[in-house]
């Protein structure tokens, strides 16, 4: 029974080890500054998504909607990767004449698990109603995306 437990508390110390090693786990978007609202993406309603990107980039556009009756003066692009790699980050404004802006086109040699940010405005006098968010890598590399809409 003695040779069990100090096995078990063995095994119990080298896990602990192990796991004080491992790189930092995901982390999520801070809280909104005063005046500033996280916009929600299109298709689930959330203000952060999480993706994986697929073997021909097919899965690189998300949208998030910009709020009705509210203007907003700039906005900040939040992107979070989760592996060390090149991504390329896109963001374009679409406006309700069916115009685009490209507001961000940058390629970044990401480190995992680290808070890139990009602030950015509308080049018109127009707001959007949304924001698109392309990014693209290499396949199976995973990031989170968020957009903050500010006043």
């Amino acid at each position: 029974m003695k040779s069990f437990s100090l096995s078990f508390v063995g095994l119990y110390l080298a896990t602990a080890v192990v796991s004080v090693s491992q790189p930092a786990q995901a982390q999520n978007f801070p809280k909104a500054p005063p005046n500033c609202v996280y916009l929600r993406e299109v298709t689930t309603g959330r203000t952060s998504i999480r993706k994986t990107i697929a073997s021909n980039n097919s899965n690189a556009n998300t949208d998030f909607v910009v709020p009705t009756g509210v203007s907003f003066s700039n906005y900040i692009g939040k992107f979070i990767p989760e592996n060390n790699d090149r991504y390329r980050v896109e963001a374009n404004l679409k406006y309700a004449d069916n115009t685009t802006s490209r507001v961000i086109d940058r390629s970044i040699q990401a480190r995992r698990f680290y808070l890139y940010q990009q602030p950015f405005r509308t080049p018109t006098a127009a707001q959007p109603f949304q924001v698109n968010a392309r990014v693209t890598g290499n396949r199976n590399t995973a990031y989170q995306l968020a957009v903050l809409a500010c006043r």
